[in-house]
């Protein structure tokens, strides 16, 4: 029951349902999933553990990390994830590259209609899907937390329609590479990515204290 909360939390975290200004209450959560609190409580707690939310008095809040964590976090993505992409590229299933195709499709959608979850949730489905399929399983699983980690760089930048549509752009470049078997252009295309994800990130949060100053004055 613990494994089962702790899914369905981390993927409402990964699909931008919940926000920072959330509280995740244990026995709120358990009420609303019929369960008891103490696999709540444990769900929680290991996702504290694993950096991804904070505890307060009153609950847990997704963790805010500073622009130096999201830096050093990126760094670290660029070195493992564009080799990683262009292992699953080599490996990739039938099954895996329709999964793909679908959610790039749902993410395009999505970008026309301004529907965010809907576009988060999509661009999810496209990541888990190409790191389950990196051979390396131990490799994967690291991926996946740090891209957890990076959450606020989705929630802070896909809501504007610029910085989304670079996203989609990105997305549909991965995609291009993992049909034609493009091993390089698979490494290149999530290189751009990550790169132009922590330039969007940057750029909003200027643009936000840039506000926050403007405010006070």
């Amino acid at each position: 029951m613990r494994e089962q909360v702790y899914l369905h939390l981390r993927t409402r975290m990964q699909k931008g349902e919940i926000q920072f200004d959330d509280r995740l209450v244990d026995h709120e959560i358990a009420a609303d999933l019929r369960v008891s609190r103490m696999p709540v409580r444990e769900a929680l707690l290991q996702l504290k553990n694993e950096g991804l939310l904070d505890s307060t008095s009153r609950g847990f809040v997704l963790r805010r990390f500073t622009p130096t964590d999201i830096a050093q976090l990126f760094e670290v993505r660029l070195l493992l994830e564009p080799a990683a992409a262009a292992a699953a590229c080599e490996k990739a299933t039938l099954e895996g590259l329709a999964i793909m195709r679908m959610a790039t499709d749902e993410s395009e959608k999505a970008h026309r209609a301004s529907d965010i979850l809907a576009y988060m949730k999509a661009n999810t489905t496209f990541r888990s899907t190409w790191i389950s399929l990196v051979p390396n399983p131990h490799l994967a699983t690291m991926i996946s937390r740090l891209v957890d980690h990076v959450e606020a760089v989705r929630l802070a930048t896909l809501r504007d329609p610029k910085w989304r549509a670079s996203s989609l752009l990105s997305t549909q470049k991965i995609m291009d590479g993992f049909m034609k078997k493009d091993t390089d252009l698979v490494q290149e295309s999530v290189r751009y990515n990550l790169r132009h994800a922590a330039a969007a990130y940057y750029a909003v949060q200027d643009a936000m204290m840039l506000e926050n100053r403007q405010a006070e004055t």
